[in-house]
């Protein structure tokens, strides 16, 4: 059950007048709540505060004190909910900007990790370090999952999912927002045709809220790239899911 059918069922519950059937409902809706925010990934300080606001003193001598008791725990506790989902949405949104600034600025890191000057007392050689070349998506895929790894311990290689047809392989994975990261790396046979049906292939596929495509145009195959970017974008309330392509040009490297 998603997060806004339980606070639709909470509130729903506040109708109710009879003491046992509410207690009933109470106890139930608080067990769903509860695995609910385990099993998404709230914070203990969320889920030890939506907990707090679950508690009431049941009076058994006054069964009108003991409804208004029980509406005054529920409303807390779905007031607690909706914080959450406001304070999450925003954690959600600026990590997505984090993850979308590291994919547009990837060629900063290259530059300083491989080709920028080494200091003189330090034992790795600009000779070594200059030889490590992005071949295909694999080494692109090892790099990217390298720097987004301290930031995000969750993500994960080469993750298969069912879609309905037959198995999809996601090289990165978060499971946290739902999101694929694709790596893509351009080849002399390759036209920007096929790449364009690759990944519109890949886009329609995948079952991800959010499917961010990272393309190494390694062969210069992408004629306007700002072009090519805006043909994939999609959003999640016109389209149902999130895309965005981003590019790195190999005369950037």
């Amino acid at each position: 059950m998603e997060i806004d059918a339980l606070i639709s069922e909470g509130k729903e519950l506040k109708e109710i007048s009879n003491r046992q059937q509410l207690q009933s409902r109470y106890k139930l809706w608080c067990s769903n709540v509860r695995a609910y925010a385990k099993e998404t990934g709230f914070s203990k300080e969320e889920q030890e505060r939506i907990t707090v606001k679950m508690h009431y003193v049941e009076n058994e001598y006054s069964e009108n004190d003991a409804i208004i008791t029980l509406n005054k725990s529920l409303e807390d506790t779905i007031q607690a909910l909706e914080l959450s989902i406001s304070e999450n949405k925003i954690s959600n949104k600026n990590e997505m900007l984090l993850i979308e600034k590291i994919l547009e600025n990837f060629y900063m890191y290259y530059h300083a990790m491989y080709q920028s000057p080494v200091h003189k007392r330090g034992t790795l050689t600009l000779d070594v370090l200059s030889s490590i070349q992005i071949v295909n998506e694999y080494d692109l895929q090892r790099m990217l999952y390298s720097i987004l790894l301290p930031v995000f311990p969750t993500i994960r290689q080469e993750v298969y999912s069912d879609n309905g047809y037959g198995g999809m392989r996601a090289d990165l994975y978060l499971d946290l927002y739902d999101l694929i990261i694709e790596t893509k790396c351009t080849r002399d046979s390759m036209s920007e045709k096929q790449l364009i049906e690759e990944l519109g292939a890949d886009a329609f596929h995948y079952r991800a809220n959010i499917v961010y495509f990272f393309v190494y145009d390694k062969s210069g195959i992408i004629k306007n790239p700002e072009a090519f970017k805006q043909s994939f974008t999609r959003e999640q309330k016109k389209d149902g899911k999130t895309v965005k392509v981003f590019i790195l040009q190999s005369k950037n490297l």
